[in-house]
C-alpha cells in the first residue's frame, strides 16, 4: 500500500510530528510505502520569532508563496497512491478547487487535531472538504462530532506518544525516583501560541510561592511574560524536551472550557504522564477522559482548585511519585505509540478496501482490529454509525 501525507509542516511542528512522522518506522516495517509531503519547514517556525511585526508578515508572505510552488508540484507528482491524507488543508486560506481537483482522481482523507474550523475563513472550507473526502481521521470526541455531519467514514485516532522515548528517568519502564529538594519546578510546555492558557494561572502561582519554594519552567520558542513569577525558560528542542520533563515534579495544562479548548488532543498532558510527572489540568474535552481525578492526576477549574491541587502535589513527594506511576500507565495502556500504530494502519487499510466498493463500514472493520475501544470512543463511534446509516 502506498501512501502519500500532505502535512502541515516538517518533524518539527508538533502536530505533524505526533500524527504521522513518528508512525512511518512502523509503516514501512509493516507494508505501508510512506511519503510525507509537508508544507511548510524548520524557516516557518524561525520566522515566527521576527520581533518586528512588519518583518515578519513579509517573510511568511514570501516564504508561503514558495512553500506553496513546491506543494503544487508535490501534488502533480502523486503517482499512484492508493491513499493520500491531507492534515488540515492543501493551501490554508484559498479555496478548495485543488482539493476538489484532487478527489476526482484520489480517494483523500481530512485529517484534523484541532478545531481548525472555527478559525476566520476556514469554516466553509472545512466542510465541504469533509463532504468530498473519502473519511476523516481526528483526535477526539469533538471533533469526531463536528466531522459526522459532513463526512461518511469518522475515524478517533487520539494523539498519542512514543512511550520508549517519554520514559521516566532510567530505563523505558522504570519509576521516577521522589524528588527529595525543597524546590519544586511545575512544568509547562507548548507553541507561544499558547500562552494565554499558563498566563492566566499566574494569580495561582503567585500566591504558592507566599507558601512554597517553586519555580515555573516553561519549555517553548520564546518567553511567556509573567511578572512576579519564578520562572526558568528553557528554548525547545527535540533533543532536550524529553530531559526537560523528566527533571519536573508537576505538569500543568490550563484551558478555557470554549470549543476551541475541546478540540484539544492533550498532548502535552500525555507528554508529562508519559515520563511518570503528575499532571494538574483543566476539565475541558479529552482532559477528562484521560484524568481520573485524584487517582492518575487532578482536574483544577477554579483558581482556589489549582491552587488547592498544587499544593497537595506540592507537599507530598509520595503522592506525586503514586500518581505519576499510575498517569505513566495510562499513557503506556490506552495512548501509545506501541499501541496505537497497528490501529492506524488498520484504519488506513479499511479505508482503502472500503472506499473502493462504496461502503460504509470502516469504522466497524477498524473496531473490530482493536482489542479495547475507550468508552468515549464507543459512544462517538456509535453516535457516527447512526448519523451515517440515515439519509445519507
Amino acid at each position: 500500500m502506498k501512501l502519500r501525507y500532505f502535512s502541515k509542516a516538517g518533524a518539527i511542528g508538533p502536530s505533524s510530528r505526533y500524527r504521522i512522522y513518528q508512525y512511518v518506522p512502523y509503516f514501512n516495517a509493516h507494508g505501508i510505502e510512506t511519503e510525507i509531503c509537508p508544507l511548510f519547514g524548520p524557516l516557518y517556525f524561525r520566522l515566527l520569532e521576527w520581533r518586528t511585526r512588519l518583518a515578519q508578515l513579509v517573510g511568511k508572505a514570501v516564504y508561503a508563496i514558495l512553500r506553496f510552488l513546491k506543494r503544487l508540484f508535490d501534488l502533480l507528482s502523486i503517482g499512484s497512491a492508493d491513499l493520500v491524507v491531507i492534515e488540515g488543508q492543501l493551501f490554508p486560506y484559498c479555496p478548495s478547487i485543488v482539493e476538489r481537483m484532487l478527489a476526482r482522481r484520489h480517494r483523500f482523507v481530512l485529517e484534523l487535531d484541532d478545531a481548525i474550523y472555527l478559525t476566520p475563513w476556514h469554516e466553509r472550507k472545512i466542510r465541504a472538504l469533509l463532504r468530498m473526502s473519502a473519511g476523516a481521521i481526528v483526535g477526539n470526541t469533538t471533533l469526531a462530532q463536528y466531522a459526522s455531519a459532513y463526512a461518511r467514514n469518522v475515524h478517533i485516532v487520539p494523539t498519542v506518544v512514543d512511550t520508549d522515548r517519554f520514559s521516566p528517568q532510567g530505563s523505558p519502564g522504570s519509576l521516577r525516583k521522589p524528588c527529595l529538594a525543597r524546590e519544586i519546578t511545575i512544568v509547562w510546555i507548548g507553541l507561544a501560541f499558547n500562552f494565554p492558557y499558563i498566563e492566566n494561572l499566574r494569580p495561582v502561582f503567585l500566591r504558592m510561592q507566599e507558601e512554597y519554594r517553586i519555580v515555573l519552567r516553561v519549555v517553548s520558542s520564546q518567553p511567556p511574560v509573567l511578572p512576579g513569577v519564578m520562572m526558568e525558560f528553557r528554548p525547545w528542542s527535540y533533543e532536550t524536551e524529553v530531559q526537560d520533563l523528566q527533571t519536573g515534579d508537576i505538569g500543568v495544562m490550563p484551558l478555557i472550557d470554549d470549543e476551541w479548548g475541546r478540540g484539544k488532543c492533550g498532548l502535552k498532558l500525555l507528554q508529562y504522564m508519559a515520563v511518570g510527572m503528575p499532571a494538574v489540568a483543566s476539565p475541558v474535552g479529552v482532559n477528562r477522559e484521560i484524568i481520573r481525578d485524584g487517582d492518575n492526576g487532578f482536574l483544577a477549574t477554579t483558581e482556589d482548585d489549582w491552587y488547592a491541587k498544587l499544593t497537595t502535589l506540592c507537599r507530598n513527594a509520595q503522592l506525586r511519585e503514586k500518581i505519576g506511576a499510575k498517569a505513566r500507565q495510562t499513557v503506556v495502556d490506552h495512548y501509545s505509540l506501541s499501541v496505537w500504530a497497528p490501529r492506524l494502519a488498520a484504519c488506513y487499510r479499511t479505508i482503502v478496501a472500503n472506499t473502493a466498493e462504496g461502503e460504509c463500514s470502516s469504522q466497524r472493520a477498524f473496531n473490530s482490529k482493536s482489542k479495547e475501544v475507550l468508552p468515549h470512543q464507543q459512544i462517538a463511534i456509535e453516535r457516527i454509525s447512526k448519523s451515517n446509516s440515515v439519509g445519507r
